[in-house]
């Protein structure tokens, strides 16, 4: 009688190891491709002055903020336009107040006579003493005028003051009364010799009577 080929369990115990190898050859190429994954990710976070796109990057997100345009937070200062101020809501605007009238200026020019203006006064043993002072908003050739022809001027407003009585020198509307008629004088003269008065004003700075 034939004797039956033994059978064995030798395939069986093979299939195992082959599962265990290509076990490990999957893990190996997953280790590998997560290294390569690491070091691409470096590369691409690396410093931007080894990365060029990064500099490119960088460089365009630079020029944005710089041509951002700043914006006033209400008191004089510039805001940064990334915090918004607010949620980019503008502030209530207050109660606009009236605006000032614009009117031309003028510089007003003042000139003192040195010395004072002494006379008797008229009807009367008493005499006065006053100084007087001029003022012009024109140009400085009025008050020019007036000392070249101070020697006039001085001996016009004498005659006028003297025929003052005592009355007519006392209290505030008779001061104001005779720096009228003073300063008409002046620029009746300046007119007579310059072809041009120009006197504004004129103030009795100091007066005494005796």
């Amino acid at each position: 009688m034939a004797q039956e080929p033994e059978v064995t369990d030798e395939p069986k115990k093979k299939l195992p190891i082959v599962k265990i190898l290509v076990g490990v050859v999957v893990a190996i190429l997953l280790v590998g491709i997560g290294a390569g994954g690491s070091i691409l990710y470096a590369k691409l976070t690396k410093p931007s002055d080894e990365n060029p796109l990064a500099i490119v990057i960088e460089r365009k997100g630079g020029e944005a903020a710089a041509a951002a345009p700043a914006k006033d937070d209400g008191h004089g200062a510039p805001k940064d336009a990334g915090h918004g101020g607010g949620h980019g809501e503008a502030a209530p605007a207050g109660p606009t107040g009236k605006a000032v009238p614009s009117k031309e200026q003028f510089a007003t020019t003042y000139f003192e006579f040195p010395g004072n203006f002494t006379t008797n006064l008229r009807g009367s043993k008493r005499f006065v003493q006053m100084s007087i002072g001029l003022a012009t908003q024109y140009d400085k050739k009025v008050i020019e005028n007036v000392q070249k022809h101070e020697v006039a001027i001085r001996a016009e407003v004498l005659a006028l003051v003297a025929d003052q009585s005592e009355a007519d020198v006392i209290g505030m509307d008779n001061r104001k009364r005779i720096q009228t008629i003073i300063k008409d004088a002046i620029n009746r003269m300046l007119m007579e010799r310059t072809d041009f008065g120009g006197i504004e004003s004129v103030y009795i700075t100091a007066l005494v009577m005796q």
